[in-house]
């Protein structure tokens, strides 16, 4: 059984979650990977990193509305955050990077370990919701009628 988190519940889980899965989209093709983030209480806010033949970045060209994941299983909930991917706009980048500092999990897996740090571009990018929703699931207890 599902019962809606409020929003309340939705913040906290995205405070204290610091990683979820990015879903982007070409229009026929679904690409979902898991990125740090941090949130201020409004917006998402990334550090991408990435090379010059990066999917990722691609596709966030072709993507009008991204999907961002973040649960835990402890207890079992799940909050689902959609709307544009943008990069921060030039003077916001401390906001973005204060966030961040605050709860995004920074993975110490490289994902590029056969390219020379200088390859690599840094930028902030931003999620700003449309829509946001948050779910608790409890374990299902068989009653008699169900065996």
């Amino acid at each position: 059984m599902a019962t809606e988190l409020s929003r309340e519940e939705i913040d906290l889980l995205l405070c204290e979650s610091g990683v979820g899965v990015l879903a982007l989209t070409n229009g026929s093709e679904a690409y979902s990977i898991p990125e740090s983030f941090g949130y201020d209480g409004e917006t998402l806010y990334f550090q991408f990193v990435f090379t010059s033949g990066s999917k990722k970045m691609a596709l966030l060209e072709t993507t009008d509305t991204a999907s961002f994941t973040v649960y835990d299983e402890q207890p079992a909930q799940s909050v689902l955050v959609q709307g544009p991917v943008e990069s921060v706009p030039e003077g916001n980048e401390p906001k973005a990077a204060t966030a961040i500092a605050e709860n995004a999990s920074i993975p110490t897996l490289n994902v590029y370990p056969d390219t020379p740090p200088d390859e690599f571009t840094m930028e902030f990018y931003r999620l700003r919701p449309t829509a946001v929703t948050g779910r608790q699931f409890s374990a299902f207890t068989p009653t008699p009628d169900d065996q």
